[in-house]
């Protein structure tokens, strides 16, 4: 069993998602991908709709660093994965965050 362990340890853990995490990274990728695929949503007034509606949920779920995702209102932005780099920004800040509290931790054990 600690053969098994260790063989999971070697693994990065940027890249293992908790529950919350991977949420957030597929609404993302929803909200993205839903411009390209339907044109209509590319439009001035229909896509604004949506990305007002992405702001706000990058806010609930993201907080401050969901303002980033209020560069999806710049004409012409759309073409960027906005909601994307919001995630990719909290993410790498959650993690930032979560080292520096372990080594803290370490610290002052």
């Amino acid at each position: 069993m600690g053969e098994r362990n260790r063989e999971f340890k070697l693994f990065p853990e940027y890249f293992v998602f908790s529950e919350v995490e991977l949420f957030s990274l597929i609404l993302c990728l929803v909200l993205d991908i839903s411009e390209y695929v339907a044109a209509v949503l590319l439009l001035p007034v229909v896509g604004d709709v949506l990305d007002v509606v992405g702001i706000i949920a990058c806010f609930v779920m993201f907080r401050w660093i969901g303002l980033v995702s209020l560069f999806e209102l710049v004409p012409g932005a759309d073409i960027l994965p906005i909601f994307i780099i919001t995630w990719l920004a909290w993410y790498f800040l959650k993690k930032q965050k979560k080292e520096e509290r372990e080594r803290l931790q370490k610290k002052w054990i």
